[in-house]
């Protein structure tokens, strides 16, 4: 698994002509080689549907008058340079077009296309002989490229659709092509289908080649479909094109885990995939990838060949230091695991949705997001997670617990694990609270509007000792045994057409309901009002500060690393235990929203601001030997008190990495 590729996107028009007409194999190779890139992703097929080498099956490029991909894998295999290669799955204009009914069909009865339609992708059925046509094109890659280093398949992904051969299989399998659930039912039938049938075309011919079928956005809660087809997970994130600079750090913080070796995936783009002529500077990537090494990732960045096959120097030119400074560090991230404190059980993965189901989950999102802020360490967990490394076990604003969870849970926090419950989590509607926690749950707050909520002083955010507004309606709990944490403060009333105050909500009444904002028992705490998807959707300072005083309220006891950056700054500590040392990420970067395009915030970080003199406490399990800054040093001064080791970092520009060695 290389540390430094390149995916060289070559979605390319038909009308479009000389095709590699300046392509020159040994420029090609030595500009990357320049580049520091390692591997680069080819393409075999585009999304126009057509291919970049002779087929039989599909259709080469009209504009192409040789074997565009051979001459690619020649060139940079020369140069030691690996080179997967690409084939577009459910995006395929040229079947599209020369066969209508292999196009999906919606419930609707519409002919969907991506969103920048009228003139985006056709959508393909792969319950259509769609699924054939593509495996006979895997295949014949495998054929006339088995020296290749991998097959990545785009657009993973089936759509609910009524196509006829949809509906004459649907109705085969006993389903009711009326039904939505029978229709669900049978997109996950396809979805299957389609994988089993790829790797099949792929494994009859090599049983190693790494395999990866993309579809935007790694799901939580599917480790065993991954383990079952993936042989790797690259996680597609650029942060300006709509999945923001929060979305990688939770998926990386899900992968790694598990036991995958990953890439994260940016893009050179100012915007998104296919934006010739668009660059972000060269500072945005080194912290892009600095951030994927900081959660265990290998690199990829996303870039577009031109038409004529000819590499763009001024891509190169902001590639190339990204990919030096993460060259010159790939010693302290090799079979390297992540430190952390807490773990996050992922309500996307509870609730186990389907292979469709949306990228975002704003109690997940909103989790991670204050983790992140506040410079906790964590890991996004699912059902086959084990509790035990963590002390402390979050579930976010709506998790689900039925009687296997709730055992487990129970044994971990009896072992001495603690819990952090918030909204919904842990209550059952028919039977309250699942957990004793010396409360009763009484349904949730009329206030649809939002009520305020004042905490016990210790969780008050700073200087804030009136009731803070909430947004959205607490959970209704009376403490019997528990220890309250707080109070409920109601609205005058609802906000209303037949009555409201103000621009926006009525004010609190001045004295507390008789509800409770959150309690303690034993080593689970519960916040009554969902604060993770809240600060999701409104991002308010002061809910971020409580919410980090709960967290660490529920914690207890000293935090693995605490440290003096800002909120925008990001830590996380990762172990080599062979090399016997800790390496301590820390980045700091202000992407700017500077943008919206196709419903997407554009966010580019536009410069590096350093910040100096950055305090780091970390705690230890042995005592310190040395502590340097990577990769070439120098070595810092540090102070040991207890099991907790103290150093100043005397300059951070964007992204550094600390080694600390501990004594054999």
């Amino acid at each position: 698994m290389r540390f430094r590729q390149i995916h060289l996107d070559f979605h390319t028009s038909g009308l479009i002509d000389g095709i590699g007409s300046r392509f020159d194999p040994q420029a090609f190779a030595d500009g990357f080689r320049a580049a520091h890139v390692d591997s680069v992703t080819l393409f075999s097929k585009c999304h126009h549907g057509l291919s970049y080498h002779p087929t039989e099956i599909g259709r080469m490029h009209p504009g192409l008058g040789f074997d565009l991909l051979r001459g690619q894998i020649d060139a940079l295999h020369s140069r030691g340079i690996k080179a997967p290669v690409y084939l577009s799955a459910a995006w395929d204009e040229h079947a599209a077009e020369m066969h209508p009914e292999w196009r999906i069909v919606s419930p609707g009865g519409v002919l969907p296309q991506s969103r920048n339609e009228p003139t985006g992708w056709a959508f393909l059925d792969f319950s259509t002989p769609y699924l054939d046509y593509l495996c006979r094109q895997v295949d014949e890659v495998m054929r006339l490229y088995g020296d290749a280093d991998g097959i990545f398949l785009d657009i993973s992904f089936q759509m609910p659709t009524l196509s006829v051969a949809a509906r004459a299989k649907m109705e085969g399998l006993g389903l009711d092509w009326t039904d939505p659930g029978d229709l669900e039912t049978f997109v996950g039938h396809s979805t299957e289908a389609y994988y089993e049938a790829v790797t099949a075309a792929v494994r009859r011919h090599d049983q190693a080649m790494p395999l990866f079928f993309n579809s935007g956005h790694v799901r939580r809660g599917q480790r065993q479909h991954y383990h079952r087809f993936y042989s790797h997970l690259e996680l597609e994130s650029l942060p300006t094109a709509g999945w923001g600079y929060d979305h990688f750090p939770l998926s990386a913080r899900y992968v790694d885990p598990i036991g995958f070796d990953f890439l994260g995936m940016t893009g050179k783009f100012h915007f998104t995939w296919g934006e010739v002529g668009g660059y972000k500077r060269a500072e945005a990537l080194i912290y892009e990838c600095g951030a994927m090494l900081a959660h265990g990732a290998r690199c990829s960045i996303g870039d577009h060949l031109h038409p004529t096959g000819a590499l763009d120097p001024a891509t190169m030119a902001i590639i190339a230091p990204a990919y030096r400074w993460v060259e010159a560090r790939e010693p302290w991230c090799l079979a390297s695991v992540n430190r952390a404190d807490i773990g996050l059980l992922s309500l996307q993965a509870v609730e186990k949705p389907g292979p469709q189901a949306d990228r975002d989950s704003v109690a997940d999102d909103g989790a991670s997001r204050v983790l992140l802020e506040a410079g906790l360490t964590f890991d996004v967990l699912d059902l086959d997670s084990d509790f035990s490394p963590y002390r402390l076990l979050i579930l976010p604003d709506a998790v689900p617990v039925d009687d296997a969870l709730r055992v487990r849970i129970e044994h971990y926090a009896a072992a001495g694990g603690r819990v952090l419950l918030t909204g919904r989590s842990g209550i059952d509607p028919e039977r309250g609270f699942v957990f004793d926690l010396g409360a009763v749950w009484e349904g949730t707050s009329l206030m649809t509007g939002g009520d305020y909520c004042l905490p016990i002083p210790s969780l008050q955010a700073d200087g804030i000792d009136q009731p803070l507004f909430m947004y959205r309606p607490s959970e209704r709990i009376t403490a019997r045994d528990g220890q309250p944490l707080g109070a409920v403060y109601e609205p005058y009333f609802d906000r209303t057409p037949r009555h409201f105050s103000g621009h926006i909500h009525a004010p609190s009444r001045p004295e507390a309901s008789p509800y409770c904002s959150g309690v303690r028992k034993g080593n689970i705490v519960y916040l009554a009002h969902p604060i993770f998807g809240i600060y999701h959707q409104v991002g308010a300072v002061r809910m971020l500060e409580m919410a980090e005083r709960a967290i660490e309220y529920a914690l207890g006891g000293e935090k693995l690393v605490t440290t003096s950056l800002p909120r925008a700054g990001r830590v996380t500590v990762r172990r080599q235990p062979a090399q016997g040392r800790d390496v301590v990420h820390l980045l700091h970067a202000t992407p700017a929203l500077r943008g919206h395009l196709w419903d997407a915030n554009i966010q580019p970080i536009q410069d590096i601001t350093p910040l100096f003199d950055v305090a780091v406490s970390l705690g230890t399990d042995a005592p310190v030997n040395a502590i340097r800054i990577v990769p070439a040093g120098p070595d810092l001064a540090f102070v040991e008190t207890g099991k907790a080791v103290s150093f100043t970092l005397p300059r951070l520009d964007g992204h550094t990495m600390i080694e600390v060695v501990y004594r054999t």
